[in-house]
């Protein structure tokens, strides 16, 4: 194996990162980058890519690929991206092997871990691959980081192209669970999953959505403070108005955001939280499965009840904190007395949270 390894190490230090134009100049070094991947870039083949010396991570996997598969090397490769934004969507591609019960990771195009990693599984290498690549992003911003394991691609496809073949390919879930809570009413249907305002809104859900919108009338006519409203009374709210209250108040996610807590409501919190849940069922969702990443539109994790100046809260705050410091400033005598617990609001990209999603406690 040792001599596989050195020799591909031979043929991949030939190798530059880089776009090659038509006489194999680096176009990365004379024009933009992102002009370059939206109009330039396209997937080379491993002899083209020998050919010209030059080509970004999505090019070496493939030579890595050819060399080590036809040396009866069994390989996989591997896709990572972090989306921050439809249009900032960092990603990297990797090749991996087993010998003698090891997983291997050898990288060549990403210059800080060039060379050869061994792992106990794969697991282990997938979540330390991650954490580099993370880290990588010299950022404080929080998004999903999801990794597709994918087979060979076409040739030339363009980078687009190489984003949907490789999200169309097995999503690797390796993520350790973060659960977060929502309660509902016992005799609720769920068969769906858990509905949002806007859900049952565009679907003419209009009995249900009277039911649930009722508790915001007062705040869209008082302590919202919505200019166009003040005056009006509540009875007079339609419900295309409450919709427009709840954009305007709570963003563009407003109407289809639903709310979770980090730790489950409990009795023992007073006897006005007792009765409450006496009618309620416990649901919880892992916000940490990959598949359901990949159903969520956005995150809000809210603001920090309990400061005048509220911060902005990240769910590295939810991450940290405890049973006995989420609950310390609940007061069960208030009307609203959800309101001292902080939550996280998500807007699901079709406007609910599936079932297939939610467990009960």
């Amino acid at each position: 194996m040792n001599e596989i390894i050195e020799e591909l190490d031979k043929i991949m230090n030939q190798i530059a990162y880089g776009v090659p134009n038509e006489k194999n100049k680096n176009l990365l070094e004379i024009m933009d980058e992102d002009e370059v991947f939206q109009h330039y870039y396209y997937l080379q083949t491993p002899e083209e890519l020998i050919q010209s010396k030059l080509g970004v991570c999505w090019d070496q996997v493939e030579l890595e690929r050819d060399f080590l598969t036809k040396r009866n090397i069994k390989v996989k490769t591997y896709f990572i991206a972090t989306y921050y934004s439809e249009e900032n969507i960092p990603s990297h591609t990797f090749l991996t092997f087993k010998l003698d019960n090891k997983y291997y990771w050898y990288e060549h195009s990403w210059n800080n871990y060039k060379g050869i990693h061994k792992y106990k599984s794969i697991k282990e290498l997938l979540k330390d691959i991650k954490k580099k690549f993370i880290k990588s992003h010299d950022t404080n911003l929080e998004a999903p980081t999801l990794i597709y394991e994918y087979n060979t691609p076409p040739s030339h496809i363009n980078c687009n192209e190489f984003y949907k073949y490789a999200e169309k390919s097995k999503l690797i879930k390796i993520n350790e669970p973060c659960y977060f809570y929502h309660i509902i009413d016992k005799e609720a249907d769920i068969t769906k999953g858990i509905l949002s305002l806007k859900y049952m809104y565009d679907n003419k859900m209009y009995e249900l959505f009277d039911k649930h919108a009722e508790k915001y009338k007062y705040r869209i006519l008082s302590s919202w403070n919505i200019e166009k409203y003040k005056g009006r009374k509540e009875e007079t709210l339609t419900r295309s108005e409450i919709i427009d209250a709840l954009e305007i108040f709570r963003g563009q996610y407003g109407p289809s955001y639903i709310y979770f807590f980090k730790f489950p409501p409990h009795k023992t919190l007073g006897k006005k939280m007792e009765k409450i849940l006496k009618d309620k069922n416990i649901y919880r969702i892992n916000i940490n499965d990959e598949e359901l990443i990949l159903k969520i539109k956005d995150i809000f994790y809210g603001l920090k009840i309990q400061e005048v100046d509220k911060t902005i809260l990240t769910k590295s705050y939810y991450e940290k904190i405890t049973p006995e410091e989420y609950f310390k400033n609940y007061d069960d005598t208030l009307e609203m007395n959800f309101s001292t617990l902080n939550h996280i609001s998500i807007a699901f990209i079709d406007d609910y949270c599936p079932n297939s999603f939610i467990e009960k406690i």
